[in-house]
């Protein structure tokens, strides 16, 4: 073959495989999103406002870097090749451990004590879910705040060298110590899951597996004075390789290995209050008859294996990944028991969204109390009757809002820089506010 030859086969085979790829996705069924996955949605011509896309040829780019032919299938067969022959994961999402273990990458700083939340800001926490917790049981309800670890943080063994720590503090121990000074009502995974002989973890995945989420389960039934004949945690079961990881599906999407999981030989008997669709559900509403007591537990994707067993031990159960906690959900369920579950790779999310739920009223010497500058907006929120108001100040500490004649303390969590905070009082406007005064912690 001649040398001009040679660039009319290289331009064809070029063109052939462009086709290929970009013309086949319109003809080869695309899989579903991995695990934590977001494709991007087909580009529109025109937006819904009527007015022309000016970013439709990168919509178009995007979408076909994200859709194109047999795309699962080569991501699949590049990591492979990449993760046996060079011990490396070529997903951003995933550390490739020691013995086949999978982590999330995304709790790398927890595990190095990297970028660790201010004190102010984890006391900033601790004090807003003690003021959660004040409401919740001022309405004669039973409150428990606790936090899901990660993988890592209680089967570090399997972690690849990651070099040194940056220190020995994390977001959960230091938020733990400040629960306890707070005295928030929280339950400690950590110390309770690091005392088990067994793992409770999947391999190949972020979460707990049901032996994990059946010893939370009884733990919390326990620590609310509810336990009974029931301990899923000791219920026959068996191990069964039936589990898809999340971890394994980011890397490996179109991979066939799937995971241990336990099945209990015990079944669930609640009742569904409408069609589940999956376990991840924004909202899951249950019944059971033969118990008592009303569930309102808000949590993320631990709950995914940890709500049927809790489904199973309430009369009637809420499940809500809603954030931020609409916690005056629990007034339209009458529910007795407040729960907040958030992992740990998710705890800086406590500092910057507030629960919903009324402001408390205070009596406050306000001429005992410093006086601040600030910045606020005034919003209207999903509450009827109130509006939102979201601030920032430049000291530190607890937050009391003047608004019209009355005195409200103020969630002390928020976006922006400085002491940040948020409050729900009763609708006005930005005039409606009179002051804004910071109280020092001592």
């Amino acid at each position: 073959m001649n040398k001009n030859g040679f660039y009319v086969f290289f331009i064809g085979f070029f063109m052939a495989v462009c086709v290929l790829f970009s013309g086949g996705m319109f003809f080869v069924e695309q899989p579903k999103p991995r695990a934590n996955e977001i494709l991007t949605a087909k580009p529109l011509l025109r937006l819904p406002d009527g007015s022309i896309n000016k970013q439709y040829l990168q919509n178009v780019t995007d979408y076909t870097a994200d859709h194109f032919a047999f795309r699962a299938n080569l991501i699949t067969a590049h990591n492979v090749m990449l993760a046996k022959l060079f011990d490396t994961s070529a997903s951003k999402d995933v550390i490739l451990g020691k013995e086949g273990w999978l982590y999330y990458k995304q709790t790398e700083n927890d595990y190095l004590g990297k970028d660790v939340l201010s004190d102010d800001k984890i006391e900033n926490i601790a004090h807003t879910l003690h003021m959660t917790q004040q409401y919740v049981t001022q309405k004669e309800a039973q409150f428990i705040f606790f936090v899901a670890p990660n993988k890592n943080s209680l089967y570090g063994e399997y972690m690849p060298y990651e070099g040194k720590t940056f220190s020995n503090e994390s977001n959960a121990k230091k938020l733990i110590a400040a629960l306890q000074k707070q005295n928030v009502n929280y339950i400690d995974f950590f110390n309770l899951f690091g005392q088990q002989d067994e793992i409770l973890y999947h391999r190949l995945d972020s979460h707990w597996n049901n032996k994990g989420a059946a010893l939370a389960r009884d733990i919390i039934m326990g620590d609310l004075g509810l336990s009974d004949e029931v301990q899923w945690y000791n219920e026959n079961y068996s191990v069964v390789k039936n589990h898809k990881g999340d971890l394994y599906e980011m890397l490996y999407p179109m991979g066939k290995e799937l995971d241990d999981n336990v099945v209990f030989e015990k079944e669930f008997s609640f009742v569904a209050d409408s069609e589940i669709h999956a376990a991840d559900d924004i909202q899951i509403d249950t019944t059971k008859e033969s118990k008592q007591h009303s569930l309102l537990l808000f949590r993320d994707s631990f709950g995914n294996a940890l709500y049927p067993f809790l489904a199973d031990s309430f009369g009637h159960s809420r499940f809500s990944r809603k954030m931020p906690y609409p916690i005056t959900m629990m007034d339209e369920l009458g529910a007795d028991v407040v729960l907040i579950e958030i992992v740990e790779r998710n705890l800086a999310n406590l500092a910057k969204y507030a629960p919903v739920f009324p402001a408390p009223v205070v009596e406050l010497d306000t001429l005992q109390v410093q006086q601040s500058d600030y910045t606020v907006t005034v919003q209207p929120s999903d509450m009827a009757g109130y509006s939102c108001i979201k601030g920032n100040v430049s000291q530190n500490g607890n937050v009391y809002i003047q608004w019209q004649n009355v005195v409200y303390e103020a969630f002390p969590v928020g976006d922006g820089e400085g002491q940040a905070f948020t409050a729900y009082v009763p609708e006005g406007t930005e005039a409606d506010l009179q002051a804004v005064f910071v109280q020092n912690r001592e």
